[in-house]
């Protein structure tokens, strides 16, 4: 396994390794093996593990019939065993509220979900149209359904739907082109939010970045393509795609900033 560590940052040992059993659990048993909701970054490190256990086929799901979700369960399905989006365990929901009195933002809602325990792991995608729904781990509607009843002060109510209602991902997200002189997170924060590189710096260390869901305080951390960079009180982006070098050795690289 050490050479698959070389691919990844430390940081992400304790990820991989968890992964890796769960891919073992499933050849050794020959049956299929279920995980939570994971990012593409997750899923990144999970088809690098799938190189190492031939008998062992990946089936992605994030609820919906066309499933472009960003957010998505693993099945590791043993060769010549079948499965079905029942087996994925999602649960997709409605939610109602009074929209005439209160605007709910994607920050909003998933706040909310955070601040009754539960593991972001347990949830999917949250889609903001002409209705706001849900995916989460069937095994927490409940909870959910007895726990989240307002938000911003409004009452919600939460309304199971059938999975194949749960509706496409939004593109929500507006393409950017910068160019860095590293991939340092401070200096791709600095580009994104075009501010100076000392505030940048400051708010790495003070808290208030995390990449992939995780808090990272050291300013010089490496990004790498498909990183999510979310930076408190602007939202999110993610680093998509390497352009080019330019004349000067630096990098064009594409970002998606998410529109909250």
């Amino acid at each position: 396994m050490e050479s698959l560590f070389q691919h990844f940052r430390q940081e992400e040992k304790e990820k991989i390794t968890f992964y890796y059993s769960k891919f073992e659990i499933a050849s050794r048993d020959y049956y299929p093996v279920l995980l939570d909701f994971t990012d593409p970054r997750e899923r990144k490190i999970i088809e690098s593990i799938s190189g190492r256990f031939p008998d062992i086929k990946i089936e992605y799901y994030g609820g919906g019939s066309e499933d472009n979700h960003e957010r998505k369960r693993v099945l590791l399905v043993p060769e010549m065993l079948e499965v079905s989006r029942d087996d994925f365990e999602i649960e997709t929901v409605e939610l109602h509220y009074p929209e005439k009195f209160v605007t709910l933002t994607h920050r909003n809602i998933l706040g909310a979900m955070m601040n009754v325990g539960v593991d972001r792991s347990k949830l999917g995608d949250i889609i903001l149209s002409d209705h706001i729904q849900f995916a989460i781990d069937k095994n927490f509607f409940d909870l959910f359904k007895s726990e989240l009843t307002t938000i911003k002060n409004a009452p919600i109510e939460l309304v199971k739907i059938p999975n194949d209602e749960f509706l496409s991902a939004v593109s929500n997200t507006t393409k950017h082109s910068i160019i860095v002189s590293s991939f340092r997170l401070d200096v791709i924060v600095s580009e994104v939010l075009k501010e100076g590189r000392a505030k940048s710096k400051n708010r790495i260390t003070r808290e208030k970045v995390k990449v992939n869901h995780a808090l990272v305080t050291d300013p010089s951390f490496q990004v790498e393509l498909e990183d999510v960079i979310s930076v408190r009180g602007f939202g999110r982006f993610i680093v998509s795609e390497f352009i080019h070098e330019t004349r000067k050795g630096k990098s064009r690289i594409e970002v998606l900033v998410y529109e909250d």
